[in-house]
């Protein structure tokens, strides 16, 4: 009964099979005219073109898909014996096809409605390679099948099975046998151990999840299935699979390229791997024509280089532990292009890339998005007064929120540039209770920031993750007034024959009106001229300029974001493992000392040979010199007075004068605030919970400087300080 049933199985098998045959055969005829033309020598196919990587000033910075093919005869016996069992068990029996397998891979396939299995011998592999996308489609299978029943009738078994072994892609970069053999053991393809030569084979199959460099029990594992298949299909025998797996594998040291360029490369090829698959950005002859700019890339390394050096003599040592960490985006206001992309100090110590990974808090550097969405929700202005004063927050569920700032005093009534230059606290957070986070964060996407945010009013104190080229972009809008350039890295693509197959053109998006933005602006230049970021004043750089400094809980990151009328540079420094930067007397590191001087020394040298050109002022402003205290016009009262940008319809009280008034006492918490002075967003826990609603809301803003409650009481007749 059995075998009955057997033997109608494999009648069955033989008629799917001969009933796919004739149907190839009708196909052949029909799609012959698409399909390509086998060369007269499969040698001629393994040179095929490499993919070369320009900057924007016509560097060549990066080849890849460099083959180094070999002769079958210069490949060890036992690799050829494990590929052979572990990919095409039959491959010297069969024609082209695995009858028996193409018949499994298509009731699989057919059961699950797609293609899931391939039951592709080791031709029907090469055919793909060499001439068809990767796309999964039925016209792609079936040209891949006539293409290796041509290879099959043209050459030899020999001659196929080399030129698939110079093609495959075997993970780390390395295409091709020879060329693995040399990665993954620093030796020559015809001197691979049998262990070796396992391991090798395994890889094709999965080249990125069996990596023995960065999964190396799976490797192995791999490694001894293939050793098993190899005993199954009698290439070796039981007792040659134990001497090999009790063999030593020898793996050699990763090599890894110690190359600037390189973070912003490997960026590059990621992208395009993405959407056009390795084979073809590896293996097309492209030319990739990108926006890098290479002085400025070697800018932003030397920049970081001396800075870090100097700041870890500061810090206490951390023996066994990794070193302090930068990234660096730059980006050019007009276009969007990505000029510089330091993902790490060095490149072949560390490839992960900082500069594009939104895991760490930018603290303060958050703040100018609460800003702009409170001067456009609630009708605001630079010259707004708001009250620095201890504060609660209610959240619903659970605790309170207070809110404190870096030197845990409080200013009183100040005026709303005031506090962003002084990157006050207190007064982010009574911003966004007012608005709701909600509104916040649809204005952060309005920006360009995509990294998921936090519905939480902690969120006002930088607490949700974003990357270095986010705040980049983001910050390139306020420099354009307004305009949004999506950030990009590449211009352009070319085929082998300098035929374009991609060309990026930017069209700026206006997403604010200027005379809105620019207030925001004029607040951010006054951060580098007389506040937190007023280092980078110190440190010579003399170009018209504007940001914002950041610094989160514990002294864990620190950030300085800023631009001049060109160019929007982020940059970020902490440490991999989360630990707070302290100098050996225990004072922490804030975006002002740590970010803040990376970004000057690149800025200079990247503007070195620039004219100082100063920001346009759009139509619709005027500027006006306020009282910081009051928020009024000056008087001969004033002590301090702030010159502030607002639009022309925006109303400043004109000052009153009160009688029982006293004259301010000298100095003012403000004068405290040293050249480090940051807040470094000191959140408690019950903050970053998510808010079930938005019903909380900001005190009206007292207008003029208080000596007495009942003196606030009186000047609130003075009413609104904002725009109607």
């Amino acid at each position: 009964m059995i075998r009955r049933i057997a033997q109608n199985l494999l009648f069955a098998v033989y008629a799917f099979t001969l009933l796919g045959v004739l149907t190839l055969c009708g196909l052949y005829f029909e799609l012959s005219d698409d399909l390509p033309q086998l060369p007269e020598n499969l040698d001629s196919i393994n040179l095929s073109l490499p993919t070369e990587i320009y900057s924007v000033d016509g560097e060549q910075i990066k080849v890849v898909g460099q083959r180094f093919p070999v002769n079958i005869e210069d490949v060890a016996p036992h690799f050829l014996k494990a590929i052979i069992s572990v990919e095409d068990g039959n491959f010297y029996e069969h024609s082209g096809l695995d009858h028996i397998g193409l018949a499994r891979a298509l009731l699989a396939n057919l059961k699950e409605g797609r293609i899931r299995q391939g039951g592709s011998t080791i031709t029907q592999q090469l055919s793909k390679n060499l001439f068809f996308s990767f796309e999964r489609n039925w016209i792609r299978k079936i040209k891949e099948l006539l293409i290796a029943l041509q290879l099959e009738a043209t050459f030899t078994k020999d001659e196929i099975l080399q030129a698939y072994c110079n093609q495959i892609y075997f993970g780390n970069g390395a295409y091709g046998v020879e060329e693995a053999a040399q990665t993954y053991f620093a030796k020559r393809a015809k001197d691979l151990t049998l262990l070796q030569a396992a391991l090798l084979a395994g890889l094709p199959n999965s080249p990125n999840n069996a990596n023995p460099f960065s999964n190396y029990e799976r490797a192995m594992s791999r490694a001894r299935y293939v050793l098993e298949r190899m005993v199954i299909t009698h290439a070796i025998t039981r007792q040659q699979k134990a001497e090999a797996e009790n063999a030593p594998l020898e793996l050699a040291s990763p090599k890894v390229e110690s190359d600037v360029n390189m973070y912003f490369v490997n960026h590059v090829l990621n992208r395009l791997e993405k959407d056009y698959g390795r084979e073809f950005v590896y293996f097309g002859g492209l030319k990739i024509f990108t926006t890098l700019d290479t002085r400025l890339q070697r800018d932003a390394e030397s920049a970081a280089k001396a800075h870090l050096e100097k700041l870890e003599k500061r810090l206490p040592r951390r023996p066994g532990k990794g070193p302090l960490q930068t990234a660096l985006a730059a980006v050019e206001n007009k276009s969007g292009a990505v000029r510089a992309m330091l993902g790490g100090r060095d490149f072949s110590v560390s490839q992960f890339n900082r500069a594009v990974s939104n895991n760490r808090l930018p603290g303060s550097s958050f703040k100018p998005f609460v800003y702009f969405t409170a001067m456009e929700q609630l009708g605001y202005s630079p010259a707004t007064l708001v009250v620095d004063e201890p504060t609660q927050i209610p959240i619903p569920g659970t605790d309170t929120w207070e809110p404190q700032n870096f030197s845990h005093e409080f200013v009183g009534p100040l005026v709303l540039k005031k506090a962003l230059m002084h990157s006050i606290n207190v007064v982010a957070a009574k911003l966004i209770e007012a608005v709701g986070p909600e509104k916040v964060i649809a204005t952060a996407r309005q920006f360009g920031i995509t990294s998921p945010l936090g519905k939480h009013y902690s969120l006002a104190l930088g607490t949700s993750g974003v990357s270095p080229l986010e705040m980049a972009g983001a910050y390139s809008v306020i420099a354009n007034l307004g305009i949004y350039n999506e950030p990009y890295i590449i211009r352009r693509i070319e085929d082998y024959d300098g035929n374009r197959l991609y060309e990026h053109f930017y069209e700026g998006v206006q997403r604010f009106p200027q005379k809105s933005i620019y207030p925001l602006l004029d607040m951010m230049q006054g951060v580098v001229e007389e506040g937190t970021g007023r280092v980078v004043r110190r440190l010579k750089f003399d170009h018209p300029a504007a940001g914002k400094t950041g610094t989160t809980n514990d002294f864990k990151d620190a950030w300085f974001d800023g631009f001049t009328k060109d160019l929007s540079v982020s940059v970020w420094v902490g440490y991999d493992d989360n630990e707070p930067m302290l100098d050996n007397s225990g004072r922490g590191l804030t975006g002002a000392g740590a970010a803040a001087p990376i970004w000057a020394y690149f800025m200079q040298n990247a503007l070195d040979d620039h004219d100082r050109v100063n920001f346009p002022v759009p139509t619709g402003i005027k500027r006006v010199e306020v009282d910081v205290d009051r928020g009024t016009q000056v008087s001969k009262a004033t002590t301090r007075r702030l010159t502030v940008a607002v639009k022309e319809e925006t109303i400043i009280p004109e000052y009153v004068a009160i009688e029982d008034e006293q004259a301010p006492v000298e100095p003012s918490p403000l004068d405290k605030f040293g050249d480090d002075a940051e807040s470094p967003d000191d959140t408690v826990s019950p903050a970053a919970k998510p808010l079930q609603k938005d019903d909380a809301k900001l005190k009206e803003p007292t207008p003029p400087r208080p000596t007495s409650q009942s003196l606030l009481e009186q000047l609130k007749a003075l009413g609104s300080q904002g725009s109607p």
